[in-house]
């Protein structure tokens, strides 16, 4: 084989792995976006519950994935979402004001 058929090939499959890796990597943003943790989040002792009604809205969005309600009082929500929402979630106040 000629030496220069070699050293095109040899490049080309370097340039092409290249732009593999390249397509997929993620951005450090984009990566903690994606990064879903499991969470228990206590409902409110409102009604209509506060709480509740913020998952709802986050799940429309798809901000929350895996949503499970259980009726009990106050409800109890297992879900996935970012880290941020959970705090966002567990900030929120459990009683009327």
């Amino acid at each position: 084989m000629n030496i220069k058929f070699i050293l095109f090939l040899l490049f080309s499959s370097y340039l092409l792995t290249g732009c593999f890796y390249h397509s997929q990597a993620k951005s450090p943003k984009e990566s903690a976006v994606l990064r879903m943790e499991k969470a228990l989040i206590m409902g409110s002792a409102e009604s209509p519950d506060s709480v509740l009604q913020r998952v709802r809205q986050l799940e429309l969005k798809r901000v929350v994935r895996d949503v499970v309600v259980l009726e009990s009082f106050p409800v109890q929500i297992h879900l996935k979402a970012p880290q941020a929402v959970i705090n966002e979630l567990n900030s929120m106040s459990r009683v009327k004001h």
